[in-house]
């Protein structure tokens, strides 16, 4: 039975939140991306500056906003650059992504770029930076495609296998060979390996390893359960986590054989959508924090090719937990649910 954890603070935002991150570097400073859907179709959003105040006596009082930039599309991703805490990159609804600079002194927001990577119809639905190169990040979009973005010059290049549904996350290869890979997973129940350097497939799961839609990917990574840097993690739509076994012949080296898809190692039913996966930052910790959808977050513990699902945390989440994080020293996690607005502070450890 996981251990149900206290709360620490709460606010309610303006517009339904949709994904945060806590600055990397500051913990006090909490970024928040907004999506609004009017009943005329349209969509519109904000990307919004919160303090964390610790002194602060009441829990009602401890996160407050200081700064709102409206967008005149609705905000779907947001990250922080892992090589410059000053860049923001946020992923929109209407086929653009927009490049942000941060000012650490006075917390405001820049706009330093405003991108057109898609038809305008089509929302980009999550970005990530490339843990290699400072100026690639991975984009999705809902028209089932999946592409780079070189922030640089901002062009374009598209992956050739796409997905036959929306395509809702990403993650980038990190660790050997799979520092040439790209996973990506579609509401078509798909994760699909493609190659960076010839921009097609190596490999695409069935509806044998996913019975809904893939909706979060966790690669090995030189920082999180480096003693098993062969295991890949899935979340989906059908309330599972997956755990695939990534490795060929070298448990140390992972490498992919086109056409040939790894097995699922462990799966656990979490008890919602599992829509976000998020690693601890601080060093030596192998916990996931898991945003369940309807189900509120759960703080996950690795052994082996194992894992135990230790805290569960939900309280006012009674809607689409879909945003969270982890404070850098990890003794902190915010998390977001979307149709109550309600954005919730609480202790992984409590």
């Amino acid at each position: 039975m996981a251990e149900i954890l206290e709360r620490i603070g709460v606010t309610k935002t303006e517009l339904p939140p949709c994904c945060l991150r806590i600055h990397p570097v500051d913990n006090s400073i909490v970024i928040i991306g907004t999506y609004k859907l009017e009943d005329d179709g349209s969509r519109h959003g904000s990307l919004d500056i919160y303090k964390y105040d610790t002194s602060a006596e009441k829990e009602d009082t401890k996160l407050a906003v200081v700064k709102q930039y409206p967008t005149k599309s609705a905000i779907l991703d947001v990250k922080f650059s892992p090589f410059d805490n000053s860049i923001v990159v946020t992923a929109h609804s209407t086929g653009n992504i927009i490049l942000w600079k941060h000012d650490q002194d006075d917390h405001s927001l820049t706009v330093v770029k405003d991108s057109l990577i898609a038809e305008e119809d089509v929302l980009i639905t999550s970005v990530f930076f490339s843990p290699i190169d400072k100026d690639i990040i991975l984009a999705t979009a809902t028209s089932g495609e999946s592409m780079l973005v070189n922030l640089h010059d901002f062009s374009v290049e598209t992956f050739d296998t796409s997905h036959d549904l929306e395509c809702w996350t990403g993650s980038f290869g990190e660790l050997g060979e799979l520092s040439n890979i790209v996973f990506t997973g579609g509401d078509d129940a798909k994760l699909i390996a493609h190659d960076i350097r010839t921009k097609s497939s190596v490999w695409s799961t069935t509806r044998r390893h996913h019975e809904a839609g893939v909706v979060s990917i966790l690669s090995p990574s030189q920082h999180w359960n480096t003693q098993n840097p062969h295991l890949l993690w899935t979340g989906s739509y059908d309330d599972n986590l997956r755990i695939f076994d990534l490795r060929v012949m070298d448990k140390s080296n992972p490498s992919l054989i086109p056409g040939y898809i790894p097995k699922i190692a462990h799966q656990e039913n979490l008890g919602g959508g599992v829509w976000r996966l998020i690693p601890s930052p601080k060093k030596g910790d192998n916990r996931v924090l898991t945003c369940c959808m309807y189900d509120g977050a759960r703080i996950i513990s690795t052994e082996d090719e194992s894992l135990s699902v230790d805290k569960y945390f939900k309280r006012d989440h009674e809607s689409m937990c879909y945003g969270g994080d982890w404070a850098s020293g990890g003794d902190f996690v915010v998390t977001c649910s979307f149709y109550d607005s309600i954005v919730q502070v609480w202790s992984p450890d409590s």
